[in-house]
């Protein structure tokens, strides 16, 4: 990030651009770059013109640190924390919920053989475990297409990224085709 670039850290690299230069070219003092620094800026020229014609790729390029941020795993504690714990609560509480309610009945079929008076609550519990256990369901079905949709958009960051590496590695092999030319110019 350029924020954590400090002055020491130019100076440092300035100190290795003016080694390559005395090692690689001597500076005439006529104002006139080295072959070092000569082919540094055409190669920045060449790519800053190839990154110029697309636009696609300048906003992919401008975007990459947003991008990198929506890979962080904690992201989805950042962005929303009450959906991520309500989910896990949800998720937990199916099974327990479908329990009680397979309990519940088999207390209904079993209330006839104990005394009445003792399961005084039984129809009123039974009335609050099907709504219950009904919101329970649609927060699951809820859950699932959400899952689908992290899916759906893991599959375009993918996409992505294929694409991105695509392009790197075909500038890499424009930039790597320039230096041999370049040096096979330097050494005739």
């Amino acid at each position: 990030k350029a924020a954590e670039i400090t002055p020491e850290d130019l100076d440092l690299l300035e100190g290795r651009v003016e080694l390559l230069e005395r090692v690689m070219g001597a500076d005439s003092g006529d104002g006139k770059l080295p072959t070092v620094g000569k082919q540094i800026t055409d190669i920045n020229t060449k790519v800053d013109k190839m990154l110029g014609k697309h636009q696609k790729t300048q906003v992919l390029l401008k975007r990459l640190n947003e991008l990198a941020e929506y890979t962080d795993p904690s992201f989805i504690m950042r962005y929303d924390p009450a959906n991520f714990i309500k989910r896990d609560y949800v998720l937990d509480s199916t099974t327990r919920l479908q329990k009680g309610a397979v309990e519940a009945k088999k207390i209904q079929e079993l209330s006839k053989f104990v005394d009445s008076g003792n399961l005084k609550n039984l129809n009123e519990l039974e009335k609050k475990m099907g709504p219950l256990t009904s919101k329970c369901l649609d927060l699951n079905d809820k859950e699932q297409d959400m899952g689908k949709e992290i899916d759906d958009l893991l599959f375009k960051w993918n996409g992505i990224l294929d694409t991105l590496t695509e392009q790197f590695v075909a500038f890499d092999t424009i930039l790597r085709a320039i230096e041999e030319k370049e040096e096979e110019k330097s050494k005739k």
